[in-house]
């Protein structure tokens, strides 16, 4: 008889406001206006990107725009992203959830470019599987 194996381990998670802080701080260091991010994503209005901008407001961008936003600041999805490590007691090695409107471009693009603690902080926030 096979039991299902249950490991705990220290799972990294995405430290939402200082991402906020990361995006702003990329964007302005690479000379970059909120309305030519605003362009570059086809956004009708830059609501969206001050709102991510905003450490108070803890929103991060959807994962098909934080991988354009590493390739218009020229950085990795671990320069982008703040990961903070939070103890979870047990997590489900053999559980795996479906994949909601993730193009297999986007999913290859993180497995070749992400971490391997980028991915689990990804997969925690987007509720998704890698």
């Amino acid at each position: 008889m096979q039991s299902d194996t249950i490991s705990s381990f220290s799972i990294p998670t995405i430290d939402v406001p200082a991402t906020s802080q990361n995006l702003k701080k990329l964007r302005e260091n690479n000379n970059i206006t909120v309305a030519q991010i605003q362009n570059l994503l086809g956004m009708e209005n830059p609501q969206s990107i001050y709102t991510w901008e905003n450490p108070e407001k803890k929103y991060l961008p959807r994962l098909d725009n934080l991988i354009t936003l590493a390739k218009i600041y020229r950085v990795t999805l671990d320069e982008l992203i703040v990961i903070k490590k939070e103890e979870n007691p047990t997590f489900e090695l053999n559980e795996s959830q479906p994949l909601y409107g993730i193009e297999k471009e986007i999913l290859d693009f993180i497995l070749a470019n992400a971490s391997n603690e980028t991915k689990l902080a990804l997969t925690k926030y987007y509720l998704m599987a890698l």
